[in-house]
């Protein structure tokens, strides 16, 4: 029995939501060319959540480091940012969210901040066993690529070096 793999373990999802409608900056009067960006990739969006919290955190340095070594994991349903880190770092940001001082990407605010249960993967095995039509296939194509005639014989030689102790060919 195989054992269970622990993936995204030191995780933490951060739910955001669009600021206001698609005419908001219309309605408050923005141009379109100051317009909020529209991110296309969660990376982006990971990416401008780490510029907003190193720039504007020049007073809390704990911030600074710890949002710098957090890593993107992933973007999930277009709304959660999936971020992994050192449990020290992923503490501060958790202060960072009860004491509202982490700030949100640009043109998102974040609904709630919460750690990720680790992942459980349960490997699939692989079978030793490889279909003769296809091992045959195989070995003609490689005997084939150096240009050695494939007989009876030396198509047998070939599987027994290929494949010793697999039993008479």
């Amino acid at each position: 029995m195989e054992s269970f793999l622990q993936i995204a373990p030191h995780s933490l999802a951060i739910v955001l939501a669009r600021d206001g409608g698609a005419e908001a900056p219309a309605a408050a009067g923005v141009s379109e060319s100051e317009e909020l960006p529209r991110h296309h990739t969660g990376y982006e969006i990971f990416a401008d959540f780490k510029a907003e919290n190193s720039q504007q955190h020049i007073w809390n340095q704990r911030i600074i480091e710890a949002v710098a070594e957090t890593f993107f994991l992933g973007w999930i349903d277009e709304h959660v940012l999936l971020i992994q880190g050192k449990e020290n770092h992923l503490e501060v940001l958790r202060e960072g969210w009860m004491r509202r001082s982490l700030n949100p990407p640009r043109g998102f605010t974040i609904k709630c901040l919460g750690d990720v249960s680790p992942i459980s993967m349960s490997p699939i095995s692989q079978s030793q066993f490889i279909p003769l039509g296809e091992v045959l296939l195989l070995a003609v194509s490689a005997m084939n690529s150096v240009h050695k005639p494939v007989t009876r014989e030396a198509l047998t030689e070939h599987l027994q070096t290929c494949f010793p102790g697999q039993g008479r060919a």
